[in-house]
């Protein structure tokens, strides 16, 4: 009696092994099926940092690309870190850590009607320029980075490509959002 409960208990196994082989994929796809596609790599996206899939300088970030093509590098700013990837504090007149490229480099992101000349416009009533938040313009209306982040030619399509990212449409309310939980806001759409 027994050795024939054990050859039932096999063939249940067994057939619950199969259905799983064959039913697991299929609520893959469906789960898949579940997430927003990506957006385009442009101007204005925000790359927001999948969990356990970047390097740790992105771990937990949202990133605004500045500029993005196929045939040229692309590149952007960390919205969402308000020290430098070492903890160290950002300089005086420095509101927050753009990446671990070109540290000198300095980036403003502003809400200034008419932007000042040089200006690139990006979001909604947003531009940005290359150079430190002028004197006179408050924290409010415009945001000073340092350093950014960078991608060569094919990279970042290449880390989208295998779910490094969630790519979306930028927001101007992304820009001039609390750092501290605007991961989180995005994160917890695609978790």
């Amino acid at each position: 009696m027994m050795r024939r409960s054990r050859w039932h208990l096999g063939w249940v196994l067994m057939l619950v092994a199969a259905a799983l082989l064959v039913l697991f994929p299929r609520a893959i796809d469906a789960l898949k099926s579940l997430e927003q596609p990506a957006a385009p790599l442009r101007a204005g996206s925000l790359l927001v940092a999948r969990p356990g899939r970047v390097s740790e300088n992105f771990d937990e970030t949202v990133v605004l690309l500045l500029d993005a093509g196929a045939q040229r590098r692309t590149w952007g700013v960390v919205l969402n870190r308000v020290h430098t990837r070492q903890g160290e504090r950002l300089p005086e007149g420095v509101d927050r850590w753009g990446g671990p490229v070109n540290p000198s480099l300095h980036i403003t992101l502003t809400l200034r009607h008419p932007a000042p000349e040089g200006a690139q416009p990006l979001l909604d009533g947003i531009a940005w320029y290359e150079g430190r938040r002028e004197a006179h313009l408050p924290i409010g209306e415009s945001l000073t980075f340092e350093g950014v982040s960078a991608w060569s030619p094919g990279q970042l399509e290449e880390e989208v490509a295998r779910g490094a990212w969630w790519v979306l449409e930028g927001q101007p309310a992304d820009v001039f959002t609390a750092p501290g939980s605007l991961w989180e806001e995005h994160a917890v759409r695609h978790l």
